[in-house]
């Protein structure tokens, strides 16, 4: 297999994520605009957490795919995979705090239910921070098509 058919087959797998991404995106921005008039149910707060929780999972697994396809070493911690492809990339925006702040919430989502503080999850929502992960997770999908 040449470097054109191994670089050709992310095309699926990236317009994939980026379709997920995409419904994501979207869910948060009427979910933020609800939150904008009244306070969240708790169906809809918990969609606002598992939309969050795709996103930085998906920019986690299309970090962890770069890395492959680049064949550098793909750390098991999500945090290191993100910084690696920061370096590789030499990427400036969005900010890697934006994307360390994000994998910390995403744990918490994930493993620390019972004390998530749902006014971190609200100010992401209504400042639209989600934003900043989908931005990576574009940057990084140009970087895994060419």
């Amino acid at each position: 297999m040449n470097t054109k058919d191994k670089e050709s087959n992310f095309e699926p797998y990236v317009f994939s994520i980026k379709e997920q991404a995409e419904q994501h995106v979207n869910s948060l921005d009427t979910l933020r605009d609800i939150a904008q008039q009244k306070t969240l149910s708790f169906v809809e707060r918990s969609a606002v957490e598992r939309s969050i929780q795709v996103l930085v999972e998906t920019a986690i697994g299309c970090s962890k795919h770069l890395l492959k396809k680049r064949e550098k070493p793909v750390p098991s911690e999500a945090r290191a995979s993100i910084e690696r492809v920061y370096e590789i990339l030499a990427i400036t925006e969005p900010e890697l705090n934006d994307l360390r702040g994000a994998i910390g919430m995403r744990n918490a989502i994930i493993h620390d239910y019972l004390n998530l503080d749902w006014q971190k999850l609200e100010i992401v929502l209504k400042s639209s921070k989600y934003n900043k992960v989908n931005e990576y997770i574009t940057v990084v999908s140009r970087a895994l098509c060419n």
